[in-house]
């Protein structure tokens, strides 16, 4: 029975360690995608709560932890209604420990960009990442339905055009 607990929380760790994209992390699918990039200034900070979506794992290791310690109480019909009654609760208590695991904290930023235009932006925060601040010059990278903010205060505020290249037939 220990050694199935162990495998329980093990597992719901997995669950909870999935990755999240944030200021300086990126899932592997970002890598080699280009994003449109505009500046601006962060005018609100406002601390949210991100609900995280269920991949159905926590049910499923819940459900059969459950089934297996329901299958050591009793015999025959009293046995079966033990697992369809372990398996239920497990399934619920799955469930439960996987959204405790993926809800967090984050924060919604709100930009106006240098063409005028104002947009909100939900964002994971990891530790010992940056919080923006209202005032702070920020560059935000839109891909997709996906957009993220990032500090812009190391980057330049004016640069020369770069150089092109001259195709001759």
């Amino acid at each position: 029975m220990k050694a199935l607990l162990s495998v329980i929380v093990v597992s719901l760790l997995f669950v909870g360690c999935s990755p999240r994209n944030s200021l300086n992390q990126y899932s592997e699918g970002d890598v080699g995608i280009s994003t449109l990039v505009e500046f601006g200034t962060v005018v609100a900070v406002r601390k949210i709560q991100i609900r995280g979506e269920q991949s159905g794992a926590g049910a499923t290791i819940g459900g059969l932890t459950g089934a297996g310690a329901g299958s050591a109480i009793g015999s025959g019909k009293g046995n079966t209604g033990a697992i369809i009654g372990g398996a239920a609760i497990g399934v619920a208590a799955g469930m439960i420990a996987e959204q405790a695991l993926k809800d967090r904290e984050g924060y919604e930023y709100t930009v106006t960009k240098e063409n005028g235009m104002t947009i909100t932006v939900a964002q994971n925060v990891m530790e010992n990442e940056q919080i923006l601040n209202v005032g702070q010059r920020v560059m935000v990278q839109s891909s997709g339905n996906y957009q993220r903010v990032i500090p812009a205060d190391q980057l330049p505020t004016e640069i020369k055009r770069p150089k092109g290249i001259k195709v001759v037939d």
